[in-house]
């Protein structure tokens, strides 16, 4: 099911220092696809991994989106810090997404 892109707008909109909903916003753009899509998602996620750093799952799309941009040397570098980061953490709590993130650097 596709998130619903105008409601994170919404929620951005009132209060766009929310790292949550600049995430939510990055991963419905994501979804959505397409090149405009994906650079505006990239703002939102770099804004949300600035924000909050210890949300895992901000890495694991952010360095999708990165990726699909082509920008491979910054996803390499935000995937690098995921994988780190997932290492630091017990069981559930975004750690499976550690292998996920590696994959994706392998792809690099």
């Amino acid at each position: 099911m596709a998130l619903d892109v105008a409601r994170f707008r919404k929620l951005v909109a009132l209060d766009d220092d929310d790292s949550l909903s600049r995430f939510g916003l990055g991963q419905a753009l994501f979804q959505e696809g397409g090149i405009e899509a994906l650079r505006e998602a990239a703002e939102h996620l770099l804004f949300a991994n600035a924000k909050a750093p210890d949300h895992l799952a901000t890495y694991h799309v952010l360095g999708q989106v990165l990726i699909k941009l082509g920008r491979n040397s910054e996803a390499r570098d935000v995937l690098s810090a995921g994988c780190k980061k997932t290492e630091a953490v017990g069981e559930g709590m975004g750690r499976d997404l550690g292998p996920e993130m590696a994959e994706l650097l392998r792809t690099l």
